[in-house]
């Protein structure tokens, strides 16, 4: 049975959520922010006769999270939940995902894997490395819209900029970049963070400065930096190369994960 969540569950869902917390960093901070009442964002609670919490769903404007424990036997259910909610991103496990994409036709799943930083001793310090300033805005949103793998999400590398100037100015997220004459050749940032764990991505090197250990740089700063706050960084990959890259600085893998996409985000460069 699904049921809507309300203040009275804060704890029931935070509990339930925090039994794999880092893979839930994006639900744990949204309700440390936003709350159960506001009308961008809902929170419902799957039980089986009102007993221990299945899974718990959000959903944040048009994307849906869901986080299950163990098997998940009420499939059908939950896809007759999700095509009334009607989102064009469904984040959460695989195996979900995979169940669940059986009755959604007009979406596809793009799998990735969830990884935990577990050994601070096999980060790289580097000085090139350095906190990006509001003057650098424009440059890394033109890199994240370069990237189809992100660009995709976006109408404009303007739509991006003013994001990344926001969460600057508000102090919402961390960006590290690498330059070279002026021009930013490597970044990473905080995607999202809750009060314990906070979550890379944006991870971009430009393509004439690959293979140079630019990412290790920026990724191990950036996650000295999350450290120093006493949180854990955490991040997800789809690449396999990166994910070499991401176990040689400390990170562990701690599941398989993905997101259901509506068709008009399948870029031909993805393909």
């Amino acid at each position: 049975m699904i049921k809507r969540a309300g203040k009275e569950d804060y704890k029931r869902v935070v509990e339930f959520l925090n039994h794999e917390g880092s893979m839930n960093t994006t639900l744990l901070a949204n309700i440390e922010k936003y709350g159960f009442e506001k009308d961008f964002q809902d929170i419902w609670l799957c039980t089986y006769n009102f007993e221990e919490p299945l899974a718990v769903i959000m959903r944040h404007f048009n994307i849906l999270y869901i986080y299950n424990q163990g098997s998940f036997f009420a499939v059908e259910e939950l896809a007759s939940f999700v095509i009334f909610t009607g989102p064009e991103i469904i984040m959460g496990k695989l195996d979900v995902l995979s169940d669940l994409s059986i009755y959604l036709k007009d979406m596809f799943v793009e799998p990735s894997v969830h990884m935990c930083f577990v050994d601070n001793s096999k980060l790289v310090s580097c000085s090139r490395v350095i906190k990006a300033r509001i003057e650098d805005c424009k440059q890394m949103a033109q890199l994240v819209f370069s990237i189809p793998e992100f660009g995709r999400f976006y109408n404009s590398s303007k739509e991006i900029e003013r994001g990344i100037r926001r969460r600057i100015e508000m102090g919402m997220s961390r960006y590290f970049i690498i330059k070279r004459d002026n021009v930013i050749i490597s970044q990473a940032y905080t995607t999202i963070e809750s009060s314990k764990y906070a979550t890379i991505g944006g991870v971009i090197t430009r393509e004439e400065y690959r293979k140079q250990g630019l990412a290790s740089l920026v990724v191990s700063k950036i996650c000295e930096d999350i450290l120093k706050d006493n949180k854990i960084p955490n991040l997800f990959y789809s690449n396999a190369e990166a994910g070499r890259i991401y176990v040689k600085l400390g990170f562990k893998i701690a599941g398989n994960y993905g997101m259901l996409l509506n068709h008009k985000y399948k870029s031909k460069n993805l393909l």
